[in-house]
């Protein structure tokens, strides 16, 4: 045989299948598995269920579940994507809409109060995309794109009250940093279940510390 000549011997090896891009929502195999992800969620809460479950709930291998999703944390990303972008092209909009108001403060108000009332319905789901995203990337929660938006929201929002001269001397990028760290879904959740706090007591407590904590008197 020429050494140049490829070889062309029969392999018993199996055709692999092409790998489909994990938001190809076309793809019926995705749109099983997300009705088995949810379907699962909703009966045995998050953690309780393996990527091995989803995978046997949509009737399909888990070669076919990792081709499209690599950990729970994509799959929860994948469930909250329309809802998310919405919240957030929504906030964006309102940002914008907003330039040259005279109530800064307030609208920095608003935003918080939305902010809290998504996290109050999705915050399971934002757990796990915090924990997913930050064990396999080894990151933090605020380079995850979702945040990212919802900081440089937060950032303008507080520039605009500083601006106006009505916040003490506060650098905008690391209160609104700091604003989202204490809006994480985690803390949420601890004051949630750990401490029966309700969706107005929390956020009235983030009022009092980002709004009236840092306002000047």
């Amino acid at each position: 045989m020429n050494s140049h000549e490829p070889d062309r011997r029969p392999t018993n090896k199996p055709a692999k299948e092409p790998p489909v891009p994990a938001r190809d929502y076309q793809d019926p195999y995705v749109q099983r598995i997300l009705e088995a992800a949810e379907a699962l969620f909703a009966e045995n809460g998050l953690e309780a269920v393996s990527m091995y479950s989803i995978a046997k709930r949509a009737g399909i291998g888990q070669g076919s579940l990792y081709r499209r999703f690599t950990d729970k944390g994509e799959i929860c990303s994948a469930l909250l994507s329309t809802s998310s972008e919405r919240f957030l092209s929504r906030l964006e909009e309102e940002l914008q809409a907003t330039a040259g108001s005279s109530a800064p403060l307030e609208d920095l108000q608003n935003s918080i109060e939305r902010v809290v009332d998504f996290i109050d319905q999705h915050a399971e789901l934002l757990q796990m995309i915090k924990s997913e995203f930050t064990g396999k990337k080894q990151l933090t929660q605020f380079e995850h794109p979702i945040f990212r938006r919802l900081n440089a929201v937060m950032t303008q929002r507080i520039r605009r009250a500083a601006d106006d001269g009505l916040l003490i001397a506060v650098d905008p990028q690391f209160a609104a940093t700091a604003l989202i760290a204490v809006l994480s879904p985690d803390l949420y959740l601890y004051q949630q279940k750990l401490h029966s706090s309700t969706k107005e007591e929390i956020s009235k407590g983030v009022l009092a510390l980002f709004v009236n904590g840092i306002q000047r008197t």
